[in-house]
């Protein structure tokens, strides 16, 4: 017989507590790469976008080239404690982060972690945080129809 806990097999109950207990860790150790080995004093984190670019599904299903570089100046917000990123545009962006899909290197010597979000409107994505070998970092926010893509710098 499974051992349950608040109606749920106790070792699914153990394996989501883990998972949620890594994603914390590894968003704190990648903000520490972002912020070029600063000490991270505070549960909250903000940032500032420089540029922004986005590419969308055609109507053929086909993605398009990136857009050209827009210079933007817009704050961004990570909550550690409740997992959620905010951006603060025009229309405010809420992206509550639910699962830690893993970290990698990409081709071009970045390092990325990537994270699935559910956001206000309760539409699904992905999230990814990129530190370029050069130390740039980069937000991309990614749906089934649509990639948008922030430079950001962090505000001490």
């Amino acid at each position: 017989m499974v051992q349950t806990l608040l109606g749920r097999p106790f070792f699914s109950l153990r394996k989501y507590l883990y998972k949620k207990i890594v994603m914390k860790k590894f968003i704190l150790m990648l903000l520490l790469v972002l912020t070029s080995f600063n000490v991270v004093d505070a549960q909250v984190q903000y940032y500032r976008t420089t540029q922004f670019a986005m590419k969308q599904m055609d109507v053929y299903g086909r993605w398009t080239n990136w857009s050209p570089w827009e210079s933007s100046n817009i704050l961004i917000e990570m909550d550690l404690n409740s997992d959620i990123i905010t951006i603060y545009s025009q229309m405010r962006q809420v992206y509550k982060i639910v699962e830690y899909v893993g970290n990698y290197t990409d081709a071009s010597g970045g390092k990325q972690a990537e994270y699935r979000f559910i956001d206000q409107d309760f539409d699904k994505g992905v999230l990814r945080l990129r530190l370029e070998r050069n130390n740039n970092a980069q937000i991309y926010i990614e749906f089934g129809n649509i990639i948008w893509v922030y430079n950001v710098l962090r505000v001490e």
